[in-house]
């Protein structure tokens, strides 16, 4: 990688490259929730939803760039009813271009970071393919626990029916 990563928080501005990012992405990998059909937003729609979580204590989205270009994400979401409020939970996803050069690794720092410095969520969840041994084992660097394997929780892209982890990490 010759150019510098930088991750910020995603701003309303961010709009139109977060949904070419996320729509390639929903393209490249058999792993993620987001598949073919991509995002579904229209860039009005991504930045209003950018600029509520700018104003939430339990909310993040986090960017990954490499010169202009979004090479990962990472979003935490919460609820804000005050039972669940620290409950969040985790979608990361990084280029098929930019992978193997610790960007993901990047990401949940940061996201660490934040998550202790504003101290609302108690509670980090994520659900991971059980066949994507490497992010099952990048979430087990970062102190995530297996909780309960859910059986025929996803479809793999040729509509097989596949069980998922349900990995948790407590602060």
């Amino acid at each position: 990688m010759s150019t510098e990563l930088l991750i910020r928080e995603a701003r309303p501005e961010d709009s139109i490259k977060l949904i070419a990012f996320l729509n390639q992405v929903g393209k490249e990998s058999h792993f993620l929730t987001l598949d073919e059909a991509g995002i579904l937003m229209s860039p009005t729609q991504m930045q209003d939803y950018l600029a509520q979580i700018l104003t939430k204590d339990n909310n993040a989205y986090f960017l990954a760039f490499i010169g202009q270009e979004i090479a990962g994400v990472l979003h935490i979401t919460a609820d804000f009813h005050y039972r669940i409020r620290h409950i969040g939970d985790i979608f990361i996803a990084v280029s098929s271009q930019f992978q193997g050069y610790g960007i993901a690794s990047f990401l949940f720092e940061d996201a660490l970071e934040w998550i202790e410095e504003m101290d609302v969520i108690k509670r980090l969840e994520l659900t991971v393919q059980k066949r994507n041994k490497a992010a099952v084992h990048l979430y087990e660097k970062f102190g995530f626990e297996l909780e309960t394997i859910q059986k025929y929780g996803a479809r793999d892209e040729h509509g097989q029916l596949i069980d998922v982890c349900q990995m948790v990490k407590f602060f």
